[in-house]
């Protein structure tokens, strides 16, 4: 990270941490929330995608396509603060495909992940929170009257799943008087519908398909209808699992887009006509080595003192809390630089978040090396930026995108593109397609993917804390979720 030399630090950090504070008291609740300052929300959580109300144009693709995933330890979760599922390595290759013919002087196009609750995927795509919504969600009649599903990725089986010492049944007719174990939200309880004579037995409360999966792992008594995908999935961890009777009919699994967007929903089609029907099966393949041991939806928030990020939070927490500052902003960008492994440096940047010692020092901390002191000198120097980019002109997002920028490249080269794309004629108060693009031809792709990829870390920890904390409506989730 190279920050240039600021001017009069003291100066502007005194009206940072004070002048700025008495301000935001005296005003109350008639300002919104400083930009990542302590319980805002990352801007897209309540913004317009960049598709908004206008359909994908592959000649004049949109620098950002939001996209809404499922929270839950099959499809969208966090390990050491990275994310990972089947429906994320899938995106990952429909990003790639995007960005196929993108000519070198176009900033590339990205999928910003929002993790939601599974039975918040159609609403939240009904109501123009994302442009694809992705959770295994299963086709089904009554959906289609909502949304527009693109071609299967997957044609999945439905299972009685056992432990390997039950009894084996060999059709569906063997299960009748049998009880099934179900999630809330299992789509397998609309399945069993046809079933009558299956008995159906709740989950404990908040519990996933994968939950109930381990337990039947770990009880020979239990028996659940499942997703043979996320069987196979959880097949190495869950090795006592058995799938039994089948249901006949397969179940076509898709994404889905607003109906009034037809050529977004082609070039997705493409994709996946190109992709062929291996794409589900190599997301398998790349998401097992990192399913949760215990199947649980990864909140950032209550990650497990053995995850990176679960270990780091409490400190991150600590320091933004004294400094107005979002302990996930901090995360997202320690993620980033050292993918939260301290690597330290007498010359040059130090620690978790790989600041300068010289930044370091101008922001009052006298030991960069220590995890906590070096996680206060970012705290401290992202709220100085923040305060910097705080002029009128400049919106919360375009905010936060300079704060990132001038993170990894110094305040003093950001001005300096934001005068040279004022100079072309560009908007230098707007990041994206603007000082972006001065930045590319400039600086390179190096820090765009910089701040992009810490603008996914953050929105992704964002969403999933909101998706986690948000109390759960059984019968919506029932009506998308597996």
């Amino acid at each position: 990270m190279n920050q240039a030399k600021p001017l009069i630090y003291l100066l502007l950090l005194a009206l940072a941490f004070g002048s700025s504070n008495a301000v935001a008291a005296n005003h109350g609740g008639k300002r919104p929330r400083a930009v990542a300052s302590q319980k805002s929300e990352h801007p897209a959580l309540n913004t317009p995608t960049d598709l908004g109300d206008q359909d994908f144009d592959p000649a004049n693709p949109p620098g950002q396509i939001r996209v809404l995933v499922a929270l839950g330890p099959s499809t969208f979760f966090f390990q050491n603060g990275r994310p990972h599922g089947v429906e994320y390595a899938m995106l990952l290759e429909l990003e790639k495909y995007l960005n196929r013919n993108r000519p070198k002087a176009r900033p590339p196009t990205k999928l910003m992940f929002v993790p939601v609750d599974a039975g918040e995927l159609i609403p939240s795509l009904r109501a123009g929170k994302g442009d694809i919504a992705a959770g295994l969600m299963p086709v089904n009649e009554g959906a289609k009257q909502l949304v527009a599903f693109t071609q299967p990725y997957l044609r999945d089986q439905w299972c009685v799943v056992q432990n390997r010492n039950a009894t084996p049944l060999t059709d569906m007719q063997s299960v009748n008087g049998k009880t099934l174990t179900e999630s809330a939200g299992s789509y397998a309880r609309r399945l069993l519908l046809d079933y009558p004579k299956v008995n159906v037995r709740d989950a404990p409360m908040g519990s996933t398909a994968e939950n109930v999966l381990g337990q039947v792992q770990s009880d020979d008594t239990q028996a659940t209808l499942a997703s043979r995908y996320v069987v196979d999935l959880w097949g190495k961890k869950f090795e006592k699992l058995r799938p039994d009777a089948c249901i006949d009919t397969n179940v076509d699994v898709a994404w889905a887009v607003d109906q009034g967007k037809p050529q977004l929903l082609a070039e997705i089609n493409r994709f996946i006509s190109t992709s062929g029907a291996g794409i589900a099966e190599r997301a398998l393949k790349l998401t097992q080595r990192y399913l949760p041991s215990d199947a649980k939806v990864a909140n950032p928030n209550q990650l497990s003192a053995y995850d990176k990020l679960g270990f780091f939070a409490p400190m991150f927490q600590l320091v933004a809390s004294a400094n107005n500052m979002d302990w996930m902003l901090l995360a997202a960008i320690g993620q980033r630089e050292s993918t939260l492994k301290p690597v330290i440096r007498q010359n040059g940047p130090t620690g978790l978040m790989q600041i300068n010692p010289s930044t370091a020092r101008k922001m009052g901390v006298t030991n960069p090396h220590d995890n906590q002191q070096n996680v206060t000198a970012a705290a401290r120097y992202l709220a100085y930026l923040r305060d910097i980019f705080s002029t009128p002109g400049i919106e919360p997002d375009d905010q936060l995108n300079f704060m990132i920028a001038a993170y990894n490249a110094g305040e003093g080269r950001i001005q300096q593109l934001r005068k040279k794309a004022q100079a072309q004629g560009l908007d230098p108060n707007r990041w994206e397609g603007n000082v972006e693009k001065v930045a590319k031809q400039t600086v390179g792709n190096r820090l765009l993917d910089y701040v992009s990829t810490v603008n996914r870390y953050y929105l992704a920890y964002q969403g999933a804390s909101r998706a986690a904390s948000a109390p759960l409506d059984a019968s919506a989730t029932a009506a998308v979720a597996q």
